[in-house]
């Protein structure tokens, strides 16, 4: 089987669809700076809001944001919501290649499984404070106002938000076709150990900002 590159791979397993998909890249031409930049442009820049309207504007990056993998740190734009949803998509993905890989070729399943178990020793303790933003979430919504959180969305509804990006995932796998889809779950082992897979260096801006918090200036 010919090696493809992390980098590639990571391009391949990154992007998700948007409303109207791009043409597919293959996992050789895909480019290898763009990892947080949708496809059809850069996210504005937030916009200064007060806590109450931050919690009515919180967008989950689109589907097609993550066309291409970069080492040196995701584009934060500083904005908290924006960037946590930027940060939690990325690090869920990796469970959700292995699950969707294992699905829909069973033969890989027990590799990925191990792969993805070796990945969460050295990793877990960050997933964990990932996951943990939304703690953090629903005790800043629970202390702002009652017209706020009346208007906001609830951390359930986030989580599903959220969630909705893996099917997205899966249907770019499959628009890809199933030669490139097979490819791409026998290389998820390999891919795992790829310095971009370290998300707390690797997309170091993006993590700075969600440290800071909700509310916080920047």
């Amino acid at each position: 089987m010919k090696r493809l590159s992390p980098i590639a791979i990571l391009a391949a397993f990154a992007a998700t669809l948007a409303a109207a998909p791009a043409p597919a890249q293959t996992a050789a031409s895909a480019p290898p700076a763009e990892w947080g930049t949708p496809l059809h442009g850069p996210a504005p820049a937030a916009e200064p809001a007060s806590a109450a309207s931050a919690v009515t504007t919180i967008v989950l990056p689109p589907r097609s944001a993550f066309a291409a993998a970069r080492a040196n740190g995701g584009l934060a734009t500083g904005d908290y919501f924006h960037d946590f949803a930027e940060l939690i998509v990325r690090v869920r993905s990796v469970k959700w290649i292995e699950e969707i890989c294992s699905e829909t070729f069973p033969a890989t399943a027990e590799a990925n499984r191990h792969a993805y178990e070796v990945w969460h020793v050295d990793n877990g303790s960050f997933v964990d404070e990932v996951e943990g933003q939304f703690l953090v979430i629903a005790k800043y919504w629970g202390d702002e106002s009652p017209t706020a959180r009346k208007e906001g969305l609830t951390v359930e509804q986030l989580k599903a938000k959220v969630d909705a990006n893996r099917a997205g995932l899966r249907q770019d796998f499959l628009s890809r076709g199933m030669k490139s889809f097979q490819t791409r779950c026998e290389a998820y082992p390999e891919i795992l150990l790829s310095p971009q897979l370290d998300f707390e260096r690797s997309q170091a801006d993006l993590v700075r900002s969600v440290r800071m918090g909700p509310g916080q200036a920047r």
